[in-house]
């Protein structure tokens, strides 16, 4: 869980501080177009986890709502989670594309999907421990806080070696999102450890 958060945290941590600077570098806008075009994102956002988190209580009744279906709920939302944003960043990296709009949406997806989170290892700690949740959220957050903010201080330095080129910095968040899926969808299981 630790891991697929840290996952989510850099990806999210360089989304928030770095997206109005892309913006405004690789299409030359203004710092408040650039702050318009990433409310789209923040929105989708927060449409993807309503949508997972309803989506994945329903599957999870419809199912039976057994060990066996709550991890492969959480796994799958997770991997959604991760890949999906993944996909969208490697796309962006691998052909940057000449309008900011075109961007937006790839961006957007991105965070959109990223929100999945709240249906996978979000809400895994609820099964993983009854009444010491909030603790075991805390422990997973910790090193997801520190690997957020490393990344958004890895950015900078990644765009002042390579002279602001945006897709060493989407290409990194991508990897970084396949890495943390691929630990979540491998080790997870919903078994509760903590009573």
């Amino acid at each position: 869980m630790a891991i697929a958060h840290a996952a989510n945290n850099f990806g999210l941590y360089i989304n928030l501080s770095w997206t109005p600077t892309f913006y405004a570098e690789q299409y030359g806008l203004s710092i408040k177009e650039s702050a318009l075009l990433s409310i789209l994102p923040s929105v989708a956002g927060a449409v993807g986890g309503l949508l997972a988190g309803n989506a994945a209580d329903y599957v999870i009744e419809r199912s039976g709502g057994g060990l066996d279906e709550r991890t492969a709920v959480r796994k799958t939302f997770q991997a959604i989670a991760l890949l999906g944003p993944a996909l969208c960043l490697f796309t962006l990296a691998n052909d940057m594309p000449s309008a900011p709009f075109t961007a937006q949406l790839l961006l957007t997806g991105a965070i959109g999907m990223q929100a999945f989170n709240c249906a996978g290892y979000g809400a895994a700690t609820q099964e993983k421990a009854s009444k010491w949740t909030g603790l075991l959220y805390s422990v997973t957050s910790l090193p997801g806080v520190i690997f957020g903010s490393i990344g958004v201080a890895l950015t900078g330095d990644i765009l002042d070696k390579s002279g602001q080129d945006w897709s060493s910095v989407f290409s990194l968040v991508a990897l970084v999102d396949v890495v943390g899926a691929l630990a979540f969808v491998v080790l997870y299981s919903s078994k509760r450890e903590f009573d």
